[in-house]
């Protein structure tokens, strides 16, 4: 009987076992595909597949892509938290205008994240990461001249991300994966030996443990992007070009 009893609560706890698994595989699946519906708009948007003025059908979508309205719906909310698209009361979904004050404004809040994600680097950063970063911004600077725009924007957006990373913040992680998508996929030209001696000073501060340097190198570099954005516009010479 005993033997019987244990038998029972064995199986019980696996069942609970596999019905908790299988719901914990459901909350992954769901947040991976909310990405992947995230990520399709978004490059729609940038690309103009999908124009200014549009209106984003959630049944459509959801038909399209393979998914649940809902898994659309939570993709638009951040998308309209991003500022990519604006919801209208009674009316639905649209495509937002992105011009150079928005994405100026976009540099303005990245600058700010840079920054802290620099010297809170500073604690955190060891030999190793040093001389991946170095790595990282002598290829983007070599990718630069080749003018391999796509290339050199992905292994930029791998170095932010990597000096981030290391500020050992989740809160400053998760926020810094989310709004790059605006303040990162905008192309700034900018001379690619210039971009490199600052990401060679901000790696420098970093490696010292010179936090107030780290930011002040941080916060300049993403300004210089955004001030020559600012000085196109103002001569009206400034239309995005986004890397995707």
């Amino acid at each position: 009987m005993q033997n019987e009893l244990q038998s029972i609560a064995t199986i019980g706890l696996s069942t609970i076992a596999e019905e908790r698994s299988g719901a914990e595989l459901k909350t992954v699946k769901a947040k991976v595909a909310r990405h992947h519906v995230r990520d399709e708009i978004q490059r729609r948007i940038l690309s103009g597949e999908t124009k200014p003025g549009e209106r984003l059908s959630q049944q459509s979508l959801a038909r399209e892509l393979g998914v649940a309205q809902g898994t659309v719906r939570e993709s638009l909310l951040e998308l309209q938290w991003l500022g990519l698209v604006q919801s209208v009361d009674h009316l639905g979904v649209f495509v937002d205008t992105l011009d150079a004050q928005r994405i100026c404004e976009a540099y303005m809040v990245r600058e700010m994240m840079e920054g802290l994600a620099a010297r809170l680097a500073c604690g955190n950063a060891g030999r190793a990461d040093i001389v991946e970063l170095r790595k990282m911004a002598d290829k983007i600077y070599e990718l630069a001249q080749d003018e391999n725009n796509k290339e050199t924007a992905k292994l930029d957006r791998e170095f932010h991300m990597h000096i981030t990373d290391l500020s050992r913040n989740s809160t400053l992680v998760k926020l810094s994966h989310t709004y790059r998508a605006l303040g990162m996929t905008v192309r700034a030209f900018r001379q690619p030996a210039v971009i490199h001696a600052e990401h060679l000073r901000i790696i420098e501060a970093i490696e010292h443990n010179f936090a107030d340097e780290a930011e002040r190198q941080a916060r300049a570099h993403v300004m210089g992007a955004r001030q020559m954005i600012e000085a196109q516009a103002r001569q009206g010479q400034y239309a995005p070009q986004w890397v995707l």
